[in-house]
């Protein structure tokens, strides 16, 4: 890459010129956000006389092997910097007298140790949020030397509620998001992928589960210890505008008020095979709001509420004091009959499995029997199976979670999820026999 005309696109084109007090390159891997933060950081130091920057990564010892690699690669392209330290550097010299500082959160030693112009983070996702505010504070514009003081970073996607992704909605930082057709590397100028692109997209393309989603595409979901690790949306979405004609349809319905109210609707294939078709949710709405909307999604999946069974947790059959009518009853007098799940607390951990068998393990040869429509809401139902973790003291279990106060999070959808796939029961030997066998999705997915 010539020195003085990098090839720069996309997030990492905006990299070079954004001047946010904090900002975050954020993308799938191998986009090049790592060269793009580190351009910027040596084209600071080389902009700003006597300037003082930091490299950081949240473990020194990660660094020497990883993106100091990069960054010696970078120096010698440019040229004219020093370097003190030797094997293990603890800084860099440029002319112009400004220093480069390198350093781990768990050994700050001198890196940190007084006000910097600049800092740079390698892989953000590895910090606390604490350890990022701490660093705002290293690069707060007192005694600068530049005129644009910030602290910026690179990072792989990571869980939906990092706090990177929250402090962007607060308006806290500038996320970038940065592709694979950045990467000149990969991609060139015409937009054709190059024959290193086709083999390292490759590689990418072969991860499953909550990487393929984080990895491949750069979607910030799941959670670290999943309990479900097979989830891949190649595999479990589908798409369906209404419900196949003459098939089973049953519905599913987690009860909350503070937390979500989630409503599912369920429906099989020929092969046995499980679709969510649509789904409700929402807090804080009474019963008629309820029923409203269940109504409406109804009527676009072309799905009768007259007759339609639906199962729901145990807790809908509670009543108070004050109010002797239940749950299920407020229901059934809006025509929504309720019948007890077979998935209750005492056997959340055989319909936790029960789901998990579902969804197969392509990696095994096991195809799955349970997906998801990416219309009417169904996609929602997946992304939080990506959020489901193992209980820290049942690693058998799924860990209990209540959503926020806004309603997001939370382990109300797969309530609801478990409640569903247990009605379904498993394939009948006459649904079993039809094309001999179950199809992959790939061969029968509607269109």
């Amino acid at each position: 890459m010539p020195p003085d005309s990098p090839r720069f696109r996309g997030a990492a084109l905006t990299a070079q010129t954004i001047t946010d007090r904090a900002w975050v390159i954020s993308g799938p891997y191998d986009t090049g956000k790592s060269w793009g933060a580190l351009w910027r950081l040596d084209s600071e130091a080389r902009r700003v006389k006597g300037g003082q920057f930091a490299l950081i990564r949240k473990v020194r010892a990660d660094m020497d092997g990883t993106i100091l690699v990069t960054w010696r690669k970078l120096i010698a392209i440019r040229g004219g910097v020093s370097v003190f330290g030797g094997e293990h550097p603890e800084w860099y010299d440029y002319p112009n007298g400004a220093r480069v500082w390198v350093g781990g959160l768990d050994r700050p030693g001198k890196t940190l140790s007084g006000e910097r112009d600049g800092v740079y983070v390698n892989q953000a996702e590895e910090l606390d949020e604490a350890d990022f505010e701490t660093l705002t504070t290293r690069a707060s514009g007192r005694g600068a030397a530049t005129d644009t003081p910030m602290v910026w970073a690179d990072c792989n996607p990571g869980p939906e509620d990092h706090w990177i992704i929250r402090r962007r909605d607060a308006g806290m930082l500038t996320l970038l998001e940065s592709r694979h057709e950045d990467n000149p590397e990969l991609f060139d100028d015409d937009g054709q992928i190059t024959e290193a692109g086709r083999l390292r997209i490759g590689a990418l393309d072969r991860l499953t589960g909550v990487l393929y989603l984080r990895g491949r595409l750069g979607h910030w979901v799941g959670a670290e210890g999943a309990y479900y690790t097979q989830l891949d949306e190649n595999l479990h979405l589908v798409d369906y505008d209404r419900a196949p004609p003459g098939r089973r349809c049953w519905g599913a319905l987690d009860y909350g008020f503070a937390h979500l109210l989630s409503f599912g609707v369920f429906v099989d294939d020929p092969w046995g095979n499980v679709i969510v078709l649509g789904r409700h949710a929402a807090h804080h709405w009474y019963i008629s709001q309820h029923v409203t909307a269940m109504d409406e999604l109804l009527a676009a999946l072309g799905v009768s509420k007259a007759g339609l069974k639906i199962v729901a947790g145990l807790d809908c059959w509670n009543s108070g004091k004050d109010d002797p009518e239940t749950i299920a009853d407020k229901f059934a007098k809006e025509g929504y009959f309720l019948e007890r799940a077979n998935a209750g607390p005492g056997s959340r951990i055989n319909s936790a499995r029960a789901v998990g068998e579902r969804l197969g393990n392509v990696a095994a040869g096991v195809a799955p029997s349970l997906f998801f429509n990416r219309r009417h809401g169904g996609k929602a139902v997946f992304d939080a199976l990506t959020r489901m973790v193992h209980d820290p003291h049942n690693d058998e279990d799924v860990r209990k979670v209540n959503a926020d106060a806004e309603g997001r999070g939370g382990d109300d959808d797969f309530d609801m999820l478990r409640y569903g796939v247990m009605e379904a029961g498993v394939p009948t030997p006459e649904a079993a026999a039809v094309g001999g066998k179950r199809p992959l999705v790939a061969s029968y997915r509607p269109r």
